[in-house]
This record gives C-alpha cells, structure tokens and sequence, in this order.
C-alpha cells in the first residue's frame, strides 16, 4: 500500500462513520486493501459479543462467533501488545496451530490460517479485536512491510470506532431528550447561539400555530412589537448565559441553570392570559443525559395558564417548576390554610414547611404569602 492509497482507505474510515453498518464496509476497506479472505471486527464483554465481518458467507458466522468467543479469552491473544498489528504466527507457529482443534474445526472451514490481529481495551472490562485473515491452502503469510503499512491504517479505524460509539450514545440520549421534551404538555424549544430554533416539541408546534408567538425564518417571534423585544432580549441574555456557563466551573451545572432561569410574560387577546416564558441554558436540561446535547443554546418553556390542569398539584408545578410537595403546599396555602395547618396535613414541621415556602417564594417571584395565594387564586 502505497501512501495515496493508505490516505484514500483512511478518508473512506472517516467520511463514512455515519453510516449504517460502517463497521462491516471498513472490514470490506482492509480485506480488499491487503488481497485476504476476510477482515473480522469482534469486541466481547461479560454479557455481549459485537462481531462484523467481511467476506464471509452465511455458513461461516456461526463459526466467526465461536471463533470469537475462543479466541478473545486465549492467552496468547492476551498478551499481545495492545493497539499493534501483530503477525499471529509470531506468537502460535503454524506448525503448532495445525494441531489444533480450533484450526480444524474453525479456522480451517473459514478458509484462515494466516492472521493479522490488532487488539485493545474495550469498554465495561472487554476486549476488542481486528482480524485479518488469509487462506493458508492458497496464500503467504503477512510480511513486514504489510504490518507496517496496515498500523496507522488500524488505528485510524479503532479511534473510528470510538467516535461511531460515542456519536450513537449521543444519539440515544438525544432521541431520550427529544422524548422526554415531546411528552411535556407545556411547549419546549431549544434555541442555537445563532437564534434559530432546532427544535420544537408537538406543544410549542401547536402554539405556533395559533399566532401569538411564532417561527419566522427560523427564528421565534412574538406577533406584538413591544412582546418581540421582551423576547428578543430574554433570548439574547440566556444564550450570554449559556456562553458564560462553558467554562469548567460551570459546565454542565444543573443547579446554576435553574438558577439562571428569566421569564417574561407575553400579553393575549383577552379573555386569554398571557403565555407565561421561561428560558435557561440548555445545558442545565443536558446534563440530565449525561452530555451537553447543545452547547452555547438556550431551552424556552412556554407555559399557556389557560391550557394547565388549574387548581391541581400537576397542574401547579408545571406552571412553575415547583415539586410535588412545594406544589402540594402552596395549594393548601391558596385554599386558606395557614402554614401551620398546611404542614400538619401534609405530615411535615412547620420549619420544613418554611423551607418549602422559600423555594415556592423563589420560583413564583412572590415575596410573601398573601402575595403567593393572590397569584395562585389568579391562575383559576
């Protein structure tokens, strides 16, 4: 392999990691590129074995697996260096794998014999390996010049399949944030440091619709100039926010999201009342998935008090983020309990009551209780 021929096998690795089965279509690169019968990719945990091959038919994978399974926990194959191509026949002669059961009952029938294997470290306590096999009834075996050639070419492909296992997890646990953001009844945008909205759930799709905030050339209006520039601005200091919180003593941090939460209302046609919007760094909302699905952007809650399930417990924490029991006292405190009551019922002392009271006080914007009970009345 020349050298413009090891950059085009390399090229096709990356520009291909996307793609559905790109594990086998690399196998396919490094059989075709080294002239053998076929290329295997196997990783083995305790509980899974992951296998992708090239060049072999259906009558061959049952044994492809067992010769996995065999051969991931041999030994030899143990000790190898990690992340080096490796002759096999430097560790196993061939004079002693032909006297093996394996090589006539595996290796044989998948028309092997002659192997280059590269090996490393799998994630959960596993191994990973590529091999690359060569008919030994037909073929020579693996030179130097084609262990040095195949090295930076398998490492390439290794590190390809780290990053298409990363890029699939980050798939997964966006599709999970997708789903979790499509089945809230409140509507839910995630906004780029560019403005444009990337996402909308079936909620915010809906509101929309209906005119009073809307997507204009990508990008989340308010149908009154005076609520565009209220929501323009709310926009503008979240995404600073979010700018602000890459730095390593804030990435990722759940807490300082909350705590940098804005709202603003957006005034209605009466008889409705005002969308109520709240907008806070997204990665607030990604660090409940384990990564940040979006960095530098903003997530909006459009919260519509006419579409809440009013006066209910579910009801009062969707408006305004509150737990079960904040929401749970705050309801009996708009019904006329006093706090002492409101914590009898609920079976708790009246000092956790208080507590519960300041992080209903921080979430609503009230500053007392008459004034909590009068905006709680209001919202029905």
């Amino acid at each position: 392999m020349d050298t413009e021929g090891l950059l085009e096998v390399i090229g096709s690795i990356y520009g291909s990691v996307l793609e559905d089965e790109a594990e086998a279509r690399w196998m396919d690169l490094l059989r075709d590129s080294v002239g053998s019968e076929h290329a295997v990719f196997s990783e083995v945990t305790p509980a899974l074995l992951s296998l992708h091959c090239s060049g072999m038919d259906e009558n061959m994978r049952p044994l492809a697996h067992r010769l996995a399974f065999t051969t991931m926990h041999d030994p030899a194959l143990a000790s190898m260096p990690a992340k080096a191509a490796i002759r096999m026949s430097d560790h196993l002669p061939l004079r002693d794998l032909l006297r093996t059961d394996v090589f006539h009952e595996l290796v044989r029938p998948m028309r092997g014999g002659h192997a280059l294997a590269f090996t490393w470290r799998a994630p959960g306590g596993g191994r990973a390996a590529i091999a690359i096999c060569r008919d030994i009834d037909r073929a020579r075996d693996f030179d130097d010049g084609e262990l040095a050639a195949l090295q930076p070419v398998l490492l390439h492909v290794q590190n390809a399949l780290r990053i298409r296992a990363r890029l699939r997890a980050l798939e997964a646990s966006l599709a999970q944030a997708h789903a979790t953001l499509d089945a809230m009844p409140e509507a839910a945008l995630i906004i780029d440091r560019a403005r444009r909205v990337r996402y909308l759930n079936p909620a915010a799709r809906r509101l929309s619709r209906e005119g009073d905030v809307r997507i204009e050339r990508g990008t989340l209006r308010a149908a009154r100039a005076r609520d565009d520039r209220a929501l323009q601005a709310l926009v503008g200091r979240t995404l600073a926010l979010a700018r602000g919180m890459q730095a390593p003593s804030h990435a990722g941090d759940g807490t300082i999201a909350r705590d940098a939460r804005i709202q603003i209302a957006i005034a209605r046609t009466p008889p409705l009342r005002p969308l109520l919007v709240a907008a806070m760094p997204a990665a607030g909302v990604a660090a409940r998935f384990g990564h940040a699905l979006a960095i530098e952007a903003a997530v909006l809650l459009l919260r519509d008090p006419d579409r809440l399930a009013q006066g209910s417990i579910e009801g009062l924490g969707l408006a305004f983020d509150l737990t079960p029991r904040e929401a749970e006292l705050a309801l009996a405190l708009a019904q006329g309990a006093s706090l002492a009551q409101a914590a009898r019922n609920l079976g708790i002392g009246e000092g956790t009551a208080r507590q519960y009271l300041k992080r209903v006080f921080a979430k609503t914007g009230a500053t007392r209780q008459a004034a909590l009970v009068g905006l709680l009345r209001n919202l029905g």
